[in-house]
């Protein structure tokens, strides 16, 4: 591996989840690396125009980091295929989610956050809690034991063995977050992400039928038909 493109991708990451803009010495004490190293990272993520800085000589993301999203996203065939996934479902109360995983965290990629503007679920990038979203239960099934431990920790991990278990027993697992919470989420083909239903009132609609739609529209990103989405 080459450190110093991972060490920049790490800076990059960093500024990327950050809040507000952050200092050298302040990137070096959160990375473990040496301010000298951040200082020449910086410097070349500062001439490709991925990173900033303001006046208190502090950095966030620059342009050239959202011109090479733009670029990214225009032409992946991931992104294109859930679009052709969102539109043909339409929008409806129940939300349509695609997450991966980042650490201990589900970062969202797609949000429709039920019955709002299909252009507003894309680039939802928010994250949460892995024991509090099905998307990241559904991904660390997919992995060992040991593996799970690597990424979330013991503690963590023993929180959601149980779920973890259920989930490996079946295609699509669910989840009651509570009164009209019902959740589903299954993994998609080939990829390190999954998909779920989330806002699901289990009382009044037909779970099998999603179940199916899930397990659809996981394979249509990878250019198989879609069913319509029943509620």
């Amino acid at each position: 591996m080459n450190s110093t493109v991972y060490d920049a991708f790490r800076c990059l990451n960093l500024l990327a989840t950050a809040t507000r803009p952050h200092g050298i010495r302040e990137m070096g004490r959160e990375l473990g690396l040496d301010s000298a190293k951040v200082t020449r990272l910086i410097q070349t993520l500062l001439t490709l125009d991925m990173v900033q800085r303001d006046a208190n000589r502090k950095y966030s993301l620059g342009i050239g980091i959202h011109r090479l999203s733009a670029h990214a996203i225009h032409n992946s065939a991931f992104y294109n295929a859930v679009m052709d996934l969102l539109e043909e479902s339409g929008n409806h109360a129940i939300s349509i989610v695609i997450g991966v995983l980042s650490g201990n965290k589900v970062v969202y990629l797609i949000h429709t956050r039920g019955g709002k503007s299909i252009a507003r679920a894309i680039g939802n990038y928010e994250s949460y809690p892995v024991h509090d979203s099905v998307i990241g239960i559904k991904l660390l099934s997919a992995m060992s034991d040991e593996e799970i431990i690597s990424q979330i920790g013991i503690h963590d991990y023993q929180l959601l063995r149980n779920d973890i278990d259920e989930s490996r027993r079946h295609q699509v697992f669910a989840k009651n977050f509570g009164a009209g919470d019902y959740r589903l989420a299954c993994n998609i083909p080939g990829m390190q992400a999954a998909i779920a239903l989330s806002n699901i009132s289990s009382e009044k609609m037909d779970i099998e039928s999603l179940r199916l739609y899930l397990t659809s529209a996981a394979k249509k990103i990878s250019g198989e038909s879609l069913p319509m989405l029943q509620q």
